[in-house]
């Protein structure tokens, strides 16, 4: 009876190596994510709150532009005629990208 090796061929001992250097890689990455998240979360925050400051500016802009004074009933009238119309835009955006 032919009986296999007892030690395994260098073919099988380089697979082995990269099978497990394979999955070390795999577990340092899942490290690295997970230690990001909050990261990557406190950074997409800070984009969203330093784009509301910029609409915001904007809208006080053309506001006063138009005339109205800040703190009037206008003026707020005005900047939520500004948002409604942003909002419009927006989703027209999201509906002509969702196909």
């Amino acid at each position: 009876m032919n009986r296999m090796p007892a030690t395994p061929t260098v073919h099988q001992r380089i697979h082995q190596i990269i099978h497990v250097a394979l999955w070390a890689l795999l577990a340092v990455w899942i490290m690295i994510m997970i230690i990001h998240i909050p990261q990557m979360s406190d950074a997409h925050a800070t984009v969203e709150r330093q784009r509301i400051l910029e609409i915001s500016a904007e809208n006080r802009f053309y506001c006063e532009k138009w005339g109205m004074t800040p703190g009037t009933h206008e003026h707020t009238l005005c900047t939520l005629d500004l948002q409604h119309i942003r909002a419009k835009i927006e989703q027209r955006i999201a509906d002509d990208t969702a196909f």
